[in-house]
């Protein structure tokens, strides 16, 4: 079997037989399950803010009902070809799907993608901790500041201190949260579908421009690219193309109807949605049911808790081993706390800017370098290389159908 790109081996089946019949399997479990964890990554505690899907769509009206799917069509296709790349050269980490991506430019190029995939994490931990302060100040009325110092000291505690018990309880954030959100837009979209049609009907954009209605969706899609990041390593148990293109039905279908149904339950409540800092916590004051504002805020504050004690996680296993191990240093427990300490205070001080500020300008600029960097390499690059990897194969006589 040849090796390309720089000593990557392109692999397959190693039992397949030329010839072979192909067995009765669609491949669609696979990609049913892939396509669920991409949801579970888009769907956190930032997008469950709705801060996100105002400053992208619904803040350009009547666009935000059709743009959204386009959005999650081109990031599915992007995230397809990195699952395919990955199967193919078994790049199950960042690193090393960024040098099949990028050979053979990899040592240039590599460095812009780290840049970028490093900016969004200090966004996400710090979308977490603005987050978190202004729900404590719309729901308990607590000093904006105080609330992301108290947020950051408490993410930094579970950081150092949270045993695999509270982490693990951590992650269930996702199996609540989506439920949650779900049952919020179903009611409010009923609750505001006299405005939302009639936005639809008028065709109303708030006086803003198609070109910036796509541009912003681009952007989106940009910082979205990076997603693909902790898909890699699940991504383990994928055999066959077909198998990533049913993760991107399943994933596409998935993220781009929930997008959707949350932008047309803020598109109902707009204008008054579209300026206010936690837009779905706006939605649940006029709903007029108590229970459910008290659920959704308990369960968003935990969510983004959850999403920086996740992503300081992430920023540790990246960092801890680059620091030397000398002196003080040398225990690797005393390292993780001080990555952890760094990463939480920076962020907390970029949190001092307001939720708004960082989707917008925080997650903007990263939505540069993820469109330019990671989307439409993968969408050009990713497509030839997918091809000559499936040409190399059939010359070789490896059929991925044949397992």
């Amino acid at each position: 079997m040849s090796n390309i790109n720089n000593g990557q081996q392109m692999t397959g089946p190693g039992n397949a037989e030329p010839g072979r019949k192909k067995p009765m399997s669609m491949g669609w479990g696979i990609g049913l399950s892939m396509g669920a964890v991409w949801f579970a990554t888009h769907c956190g505690g930032g997008f469950a803010t709705g801060n996100q899907e105002v400053n992208f769509y619904v803040k350009f009206g009547w666009y935000s009902v059709f743009l959204p799917i386009i959005a999650m069509i081109l990031l599915g296709w992007g995230h397809r070809n990195a699952l395919v790349l990955a199967k193919d050269h078994k790049a199950y980490n960042y690193k090393a799907y960024a040098n099949v991506l990028y050979h053979p430019y990899e040592k240039q190029f590599g460095i812009i993608f780290e840049f970028g995939n490093l900016m969004l994490i200090a966004c996400a931990v710090s979308t977490a901790i603005a987050g978190a302060g202004s729900l404590l100040q719309s729901t308990m009325g607590l000093n904006y500041g105080i609330g992301i110092t108290s947020v950051g000291f408490v993410t930094l505690l579970l950081t150092i201190f949270g045993g695999g018990l509270i982490i693990k309880a951590l992650n269930f954030k996702t199996y609540f949260l989506i439920p949650t959100l779900g049952l919020l837009a179903y009611l409010g979209i009923e609750a505001g579908a006299l405005q939302w049609q009639n936005f639809i009907a008028t065709k109303e954009t708030f006086g803003t421009g198609f070109g910036e209605a796509v541009w912003l969706m681009l952007i989106y899609v940009g910082f979205q690219s990076f997603t693909a990041m902790p898909m890699l390593s699940a991504a383990q148990n994928i055999k066959t193309t077909k198998e990533c293109n049913w993760f991107m039905f399943f994933g596409t279908l998935f993220n781009g109807v929930f997008l959707l149904l949350v932008c047309l339950m803020l598109l109902g409540f707009a204008p008054g949605s579209v300026k206010q800092t936690l837009p779905v916590y706006y939605v649940t004051t006029h709903l007029g049911i108590d229970w459910l504002k008290v659920l959704y805020s308990l369960i968003l504050f935990v969510a983004l808790l959850g999403s920086g004690v996740a992503l300081t996680f992430a920023a540790v296993a990246r960092f801890e081993s680059v620091i030397k191990p000398e002196g003080m240093f040398e225990s690797l427990r005393v390292r993780r706390i001080f990555v952890s300490f760094v990463t939480i205070a920076i962020c907390t001080g970029i949190s001092i800017f307001g939720l708004t500020n960082i989707v917008v300008k925080g997650y903007g600029s990263v939505g540069y370098i993820g469109l330019f960097f990671v989307l439409i390499p993968e969408i050009i690059v990713g497509t030839i290389k997918i091809r000559n990897n499936a040409r190399k194969r059939k010359e070789m006589g490896i059929d991925e159908e044949a397992l």
